[in-house]
């Protein structure tokens, strides 16, 4: 019995939350252990999506610490997520370093309902203010999503999706790598059926009688380096979406896809949005040096209300000096941002660029991690603006550290948000941001207080219809945990996670929107066999209002997947969403999913 016992644990499959060994960008925009960043940082492994199937990025967040999410329907309707509570624009996007935030829409957001969670090696996610490193703008944190790279020889991986509301999903995947090359080609198709964007505050779309939304999204991903020696490397990244949403007229309005609810002349309730994202980089090591190269584009066009339209590029040359206990890094990035058209104008303000100078120095004194950043940006339209950030970090040993962190960001105006002709306004001042976090670790337990102080800071104002600064300062502060482990007598993976947030809008007193006061999410994955696994997903929202002071909280949504290894090369799986048939809304007025359960297949070879 005892060796049956000992054979079992020893048999345990390859763990999809293993994060030993794991080097991730985001902390200081060079790979670096997660030992040595000192903000909060949370990785999304690649087998760990493997493993949960996620539709989208909302889903894959969906119940973890520090982030909360609204969303305005179903699949493909617009997503906000909140990090630490800021606004959806105050976190950075990065796709293999590619800025993913589109800044035509009005909050300058990424459209995260839109990104397939296919073809990722990880999701690295640091947490507080990071303007010294990716841009004076990224307050709330950065978001760093590395796709998938490709093993040595020749792969296929094909996989298909069947399920609920007429839902199909296909893929197919192509990688070859050898000492010199490595490539991917990634194509994947997603449809469906949906249902309702819009249902009233009380009773389901479906009884409602409200229309279904379809969307349609096709996703190309293409990856290729070339290691010309063992110190020179080019990279090449290129990711197309092309989606059609079909949306509804407003909260709790429903609209056929011609309708004109309003009769404001609005008859077209569908968007067609394309998003290409382009990369080419040259990384060249000498001596103790670490230089690269990077031009970087990301194009937006989408349909809706007349038709947006813009263009980010970005031309950066930066520099890594290791040198004996720790190192600097240095570096110029231009960025462009060109908006051609605005809804049906062309925009005031068609272009603007800004000139950012930056440093980033990591010292390791013994057992204590300190680091410096500092950033200067030089806008065209803008006032400059010097940011920074300090961090500390000590580990009495690998498992129990303590870190603390400091810094000030700066958001512009979005060109929308200022010239928009509907709900635009052209006295609008940047904002102005502090933030602070002290935290420690144990083993799979850790911990974070944060605060933030953001001086004028842009929202949209109900009474004006038009964005505005809210005098003063909007303050939010939090807890964030989280606790881990793998239990060997149960073969289970448990873990539990707990937000709190409070946010002051100075203006009104009261808490900002669609931030929920308390959140606990669960992860139960329970592993029987080396071929089979279980597993329990989890999230509370307490209370939490909308705009108009709906409450929009208090709500349980539990989650289940299986998957069964048939041999090495196929897997079989079934997702159920939402187990317990709850009624609730993110957004008030908006549906989101009810009992839903699907099926899907992949063959790796």
């Amino acid at each position: 019995m005892k060796k049956v016992l000992i054979s079992a644990l020893l048999s345990f499959p390859a763990f999809a939350y293993q994060l030993d060994n794991i080097k991730i960008e985001a902390g200081y925009g060079t790979k670096s252990e997660i030992s040595q960043i000192t903000s909060p940082v949370n990785v999304i492994t690649g087998e760990e999506i493997n493993e949960k199937h996620p539709f989208d990025f909302k889903d894959t967040i969906f119940n973890r610490n520090g982030f909360a999410f609204s969303s305005n329907g179903g699949f493909g309707q617009t997503v906000s997520i909140y990090l630490w509570g800021t606004h959806p624009k105050r976190t950075v996007l990065y796709i293999d370093g590619i800025r993913a935030n589109d800044f035509t829409t009005p909050n300058q957001s990424a459209a995260y309902e839109l990104f397939m969670m296919d073809d990722i090696q990880r999701i690295e996610i640091v947490k507080g203010i990071q303007s010294g490193v990716w841009g004076a703008d990224a307050v709330g944190g950065v978001i760093n999503i590395v796709t998938q790279k490709p093993e040595k020889g020749f792969h296929l991986k094909t996989s298909g999706l069947i399920g609920d509301y007429n839902t199909k999903k296909a893929g197919i995947t192509l990688s070859y790598a050898n000492e010199k090359i490595d490539m991917l080609l990634g194509y994947h198709w997603f449809k469906t059926s949906g249902f309702s964007a819009a249902e009233p505050l009380n009773k389901r779309w479906d009884e409602a009688g409200y229309e279904r939304d379809p969307y349609r999204n096709e996703t190309v991903n293409f990856k290729m380096g070339w290691n010309i020696t063992p110190k020179d490397r080019v990279e090449a990244v290129v990711k197309n979406i092309d989606a059609v949403i079909h949306y509804d007229a407003a909260a709790a309005v429903d609209a056929k896809d011609y309708d004109d609810p309003f009769a404001f002349g609005i008859s077209e309730y569908f968007n067609h949005y394309s998003q290409k994202f382009y990369k080419l980089q040259y990384d060249k090591k000498f001596k103790n040096n670490h230089l690269t190269l990077l031009f970087a584009k990301s194009k937006f066009s989408r349909t809706q209300y007349g038709g947006y339209e813009g263009e980010y590029r970005e031309y950066t040359i930066k520099d890594k000096f290791n040198y004996s206990f720790g190192f600097v890094k240095f570096g110029f990035s231009r960025q462009n941002f060109i908006q051609s058209k605005d809804g049906y104008s062309i925009p005031k303000l068609s272009r603007y660029h800004n000139n950012g100078y930056y440093l980033t120095n990591l010292s390791k004194i013994n057992r204590f991690y300190l680091s410096q950043s500092i950033r200067h940006d030089s806008y065209s339209v803008f006032k400059d603006k010097t940011t920074w950030k300090l961090g500390a970090k000590y580990l009495f040993n690998k498992d129990l550290y303590v870190s603390a962190n400091w810094g000030t960001g700066y958001n512009v105006p979005t060109i929308d948000q200022l010239f928009n002709p509907y709900w635009g306004n052209e006295n609008l001042k940047p904002e102005n941001s502090i933030q602070w976090d002290i935290g420690a670790g144990y083993k799979g337990f850790s911990v974070s207080y944060f605060k933030f102080s953001i001086r004028d800071m842009i929202d949209y104002d109900f009474a004006t219809s038009k964005y505005q600064n809210i005098p003063g300062k909007t303050k939010i502060k939090g807890i964030d945990a989280s606790y881990s482990r793998y239990i060997n007598l149960l073969n289970t993976f448990l873990r539990l996670n707990y937000t709190y947030l409070d946010s002051k809008d100075p203006k009104t007193g009261k808490r900002l929107a669609r931030r929920p006061l308390h959140q606990i999410g669960f992860d139960v994955i329970w592993y029987p066999t080396e071929a089979v696994n279980i597993g329990f997903t989890g999230l509370y929202v307490d209370k939490r209002k909308d705009a108009y002071g709906e409450n929009i909280g208090y709500y349980t949504v539990i989650n289940a997947f299986a998957n069964f290894n048939i041999n090495k090369y196929l897997l079989a799986y079934v997702k159920l969403d939402n187990i317990t048939d709850k009624f609730y809304q993110t957004v008030a007025g908006y549906a989101t999913p009810d009992r839903s359960l699907y099926a899907g297949i992949q063959l790796k070879w």
